[in-house]
This record gives structure tokens, C-alpha cells and sequence, in this order.
């Protein structure tokens, strides 16, 4: 696929459970209903207001319009609410990689099967549509609940990347890195099955 596709015309991403959507201005106001504080600890911004939440989102589309990123609203099929957010960006054709982050979910989806059917379909995307050969992931070297979970996901800590970024509060992160690569990808493929199956055995 063309990555000039990619931007003018972004995919919609879905299974069972959720469904990833190109994200769009009018999701400001629905993603600002489930925000919480805790989502920006750890971030590079912090929305305290609706206002803020719009400059947010139409960043997150300018960088989509500049071929920079591609930033998704999760909806939950069940009920059809929103139910967070995440993008892919620093993408790269030519090296076939991109990293995966900026998520976050409403307090309620925390900790549920969203994290594990949202992974699993960027990562199908990646893989098997795109072609790529790495998925990598960075968080806080404070975050130890997001290193856990991208762990559970079964990707690979590389290290830490020292003064990585300066948060709005002007701290200055180190970021723990992960990746995930093709080769990896049929193994994990199947993990995040068995898990699905799992969480259908409990649901039924």
C-alpha cells in the first residue's frame, strides 16, 4: 500500500468486540466525556478542559493530514461509545516500521479485553497489511503498569532511551523501549487469540 493511501484515505479497523476509526473533530467532545487525569501523567500534554481536548484531537488530525500519523477513536461495538484513543506514527515505508502509542482508554475499559482486541488489530494491520517488519512501543520509565502490559502483549524490551522527551510539567522522561517484529509475529498472533477465546469462555 502506497503511503500516501494511508493518510487521504486511513483505514477503519475492526473484530467482534471494537472497531478503530479514523479520528475526526467531532469525536472531541465524547473523548473529553470518559477523560480522566490519570491518561496524562505520564504524556507529553495534559487535558483539563474541552477546549483543550479539541486542540488535542485537530493536532492529532494535522498530523494525520501531514502524513506524520494516524490517530484512531476505539468505539465499543456493544454499545457503540467511545471508548478511548490511540495512533500510529513515526511511520516509515522505506524501513517498513512505525511505533505504536498515544493510547489511552476511559476508566471503565481500563483493564479489559479493549487493550488486548485494539493491540491485536493495529498489529494484524501492521504485519499483514502494511508489511512491516517492527512495531516498536515506548512508555515512562515510571509507568511500570504500561511496561507490564505491553509486556503481557509479548513484546521485547530493548532499554531505556535517556531524556527521551520533556513532559508539559517539564519533567524530563526516560522512556523504556519495546518492540515487536515480524518474525515474532506469528507467536504473539496466537497469544492474543487464546486470549480472545478465553475472555469469550467467561463472556458466554
Amino acid at each position: 500500500m502506497k503511503s500516501s493511501i494511508l493518510f487521504t484515505s486511513p483505514p477503519t479497523l475492526e473484530n467482534k468486540m471494537i472497531q478503530l476509526v479514523p479520528m475526526e473533530n467531532e469525536h472531541s467532545v465524547p473523548l473529553y466525556q470518559i477523560n480522566h487525569s490519570d491518561h496524562w501523567h505520564y504524556m507529553l500534554s495534559t487535558i483539563q478542559t474541552q477546549q483543550e481536548m479539541d486542540a488535542w484531537v485537530n493536532q492529532a488530525i494535522q498530523l494525520r493530514e501531514e502524513g506524520l500519523a494516524l490517530p484512531f477513536t476505539i468505539i465499543n461495538k456493544k454499545n457503540n461509545q467511545i471508548v478511548g484513543t490511540t495512533r500510529l506514527y513515526e511511520i516509515n515505508s522505506t524501513q517498513q516500521s512505525c511505533e505504536l502509542g498515544s493510547t489511552w482508554y476511559g476508566k471503565e475499559y481500563q483493564r479489559t479485553f479493549v487493550n488486548s482486541a485494539c493491540k491485536q488489530l493495529l498489529l494484524t494491520y501492521c504485519f499483514e497489511t502494511l508489511n512491516f517488519i517492527r512495531v516498536q512501543f515506548k512508555t515512562d520509565e515510571r509507568n511500570e503498569r504500561s511496561q507490564k502490559a505491553i509486556e503481557r502483549l509479548g513484546a521485547t524490551k530493548e532499554g531505556i532511551i535517556r531524556n527521551e522527551r520533556i513532559l508539559s510539567n517539564g519533567y524530563i522522561r526516560n522512556a523504556v523501549l519495546y518492540s515487536i517484529t515480524k518474525e515474532e509475529w506469528v507467536d504473539i498472533k496466537q497469544g492474543f487469540i487464546e486470549r480472545e477465546e478465553k475472555y469469550r469462555s467467561r463472556t458466554l
